[in-house]
C-alpha cells in the first residue's frame, strides 16, 4: 500500500461528491495570461487511483504541491492541484523545464514552413563566428544527432545551490562544446540540452528577433498556449498563481538529505535557456503536444516530428556502418521528444520543479504532471507520468502500454529520496 500525504494532499481527503462537482474555470491573471483551472469528467474510481499514485509520489519526492492533467482518449479530463496552498489550482503556472523543450523545434518547423530556414542547412552558415559546429544542421539539433555533449553535468550543483544566478547562453553552450563532438555526429543519438540552447541562439541570429517574441508569434499563439511565456533571464519569479518550488541542497549531483529543504521562490530560467526556460501550465502543455503532433508546425515537413531513432546507439565499423542492432522495443528519440511505447514527450527538472508531459498522437491521450521538489530528478517524474498513463490504460482511456502501473510504482519507490 502506498504511503499517504496525510493532511497535505487535499484531493485525497475530499469526498467523491466534491470531486464530481468540480467544473472548468478560466480567469485572466497578471500579464494578461488566461488560466484554465480545475476540471473533472472522469470516473470517480479512476480519480481515486490517480490521487493515490500522486499522493505516494509526492511523499517519495518530498513534494508538498503538485499539478496534474490527464486527458483521456474518450474526451474525459482530470485537471487539478494538490497540496495545502489554497491559491494553487489546475491553471497555476510552473517552470516547464525540458517538458517544454520541443517548443524550440516547433519554432524551427514554423520557420521552415515560412521559408526562413531549411532543415538541412548547416548552422555554421548563420553562426559564422562559432567554432566547433562545422557540419551540424538544424535538423540534427532536434533529432539529437549533432554530436554535441550536454552542458549540465558539471553545473548541476551550482544550478541547485545558486538558483538566481543568471547564465549567459553562450556560457552554457561553451560548456557543452568543451566535451564535443561525441561519437559519430550525424548518425548516433546523444541526448543533450546543448542542442536546444544552440537552436535558440541560431534562430535568434538568423531572424534577428528575441526568443520570447519568436515563440509568442510562431508557437504559443498557434498552439493555444494562453498562459505560457519565455521569460527574461532576470525575471526570477512567476506572476500569478504558481507552483512554489523547493529543493534539497545538492552535492555531487545528489540531494543532501541531512540539510533542510530550501524554498526557492526565485529561480533564473537561464540555467536551461532554450532547453527549458518556458513557464507554462498543464493545459498549455497538453495543447502544445496535441498541436505539435497533429501537424500544426512545419507544413509539408510536419510529419518529421514522429521520425524516431533508438536512443541506444549501435556498434559501428570504421566507416560508421552499424555492426549491431539496438533493441527495437527500447526508448527512441524523435524530433524534439522521446518516444516510449505509443507515447511521445519529455520529462525534465529545473531547480524547484519536476515536469513531465506525454502524448499519444493516435488516441489523443495526454498526461502532464508538475511536482514542486526537483531533488528526485527527471527520471522520477517520468515514472510518475508513465504510472498515471498505465492507470488510465487500465480504465480504458489510454492506449495499451508496454509497462504496468506496478512497474512504474516500483521505479518510483527506487527513486524515492531522503526517506
Amino acid at each position: 500500500m502506498f504511503p499517504q500525504l496525510a493532511r497535505r494532499t487535499r484531493v485525497v481527503t475530499i469526498s467523491v461528491l466534491a470531486v464530481a462537482a468540480l467544473g472548468l474555470t478560466a480567469c485572466s491573471g497578471p500579464g494578461g495570461f488566461t488560466s484554465v483551472g480545475d476540471s473533472n469528467t472522469i470516473d470517480a474510481s479512476l480519480a481515486t487511483s490517480l490521487d493515490e499514485a500522486i499522493s505516494s509520489a509526492m511523499a517519495q519526492s518530498k513534494s508538498t504541491e503538485a499539478i496534474v492533467g490527464v486527458w483521456g482518449s474518450d474526451g474525459s479530463e482530470y485537471v487539478r492541484a494538490y497540496g495545502d496552498n489554497e491559491e494553487l489550482n489546475g491553471g497555476s503556472r510552473f517552470r516547464g523545464a525540458q517538458a517544454t523543450q520541443p517548443v524550440m523545434c516547433a519554432l524551427l518547423l514554423d520557420l521552415v514552413d515560412a521559408g526562413t530556414v531549411d532543415l538541412d542547412r548547416k548552422i555554421s552558415e548563420d553562426l559564422t563566428r562559432q567554432v566547433g559546429i562545422d557540419d551540424i544542421t538544424y535538423r540534427q539539433l532536434c533529432d539529437m544527432r549533432s554530436g554535441l555533449a550536454d552542458f549540465k553535468g558539471e553545473l548541476n550543483d551550482i544550478f541547485v545551490n545558486n538558483p538566481t544566478r543568471i547564465w549567459p547562453e553562450q556560457e552554457l553552450i561553451a560548456q557543452g562544446l568543451v566535451h564535443s563532438p561525441l561519437s559519430w555526429p550525424g548518425k548516433d543519438v546523444h541526448l543533450a540540452d546543448t542542442n536546444a540552447s544552440m537552436l535558440s541562439r541560431v534562430l535568434r541570429v538568423k531572424t534577428k528577433s528575441e526568443a520570447a517574441e519568436l515563440l509568442d508569434e510562431h508557437v504559443f499563439s498557434k498552439a493555444g498556449m494562453t498562459s505560457s511565456e519565455y521569460p527574461d533571464p532576470a525575471t526570477l519569479t512567476i506572476s500569478g498563481s504558481a507552483l512554489n518550488g523547493r529543493t534539497y541542497p545538492s552535492s555531487g549531483g545528489a540531494p543532501v538529505c541531512e540539510a533542510e529543504v530550501v524554498e526557492v521562490p526565485e529561480v533564473s530560467s537561464s540555467m536551461l535557456a532554450g532547453a527549458g526556460a518556458t513557464v507554462t501550465t498543464v493545459t498549455d502543455l497538453k495543447n502544445f503536444y496535441t498541436h505539435y503532433f497533429d501537424g500544426t508546425f512545419g507544413g509539408e515537413v510536419a510529419n518529421v516530428v514522429t521520425d524516431a531513432n533508438p536512443i541506444q546507439n549501435p556498434e559501428r565499423d570504421a566507416d560508421g556502418n552499424p555492426t549491431t542492432e539496438p533493441d527495437p522495443a527500447g526508448p527512441q528519440w524523435a524530433f524534439g521528444a522521446e518516444k516510449q511505447g505509443p507515447l511521445y514527450g519529455n520529462a525534465g527538472a529545473i531547480t524547484g520543479t519536476l515536469t513531465a508531459s506525454y502524448h499519444d498522437p493516435e488516441s489523443g491521450y495526454t498526461v502532464v504532471i508538475a511536482l514542486n521538489n526537483s531533488s528526485a530528478g527527471a527520471g522520477f517524474v517520468k515514472a510518475l507520468a508513465f504510472e498515471l498513463a498505465a492507470i488510465s490504460a487500465g480504465a480504458g482511456i489510454a492506449p495499451e502500454l508496454p509497462w504496468t502501473a506496478e512497474d512504474q510504482a516500483a521505479a518510483l519507490a527506487a527513486g524515492a529520496i531522503c526517506q
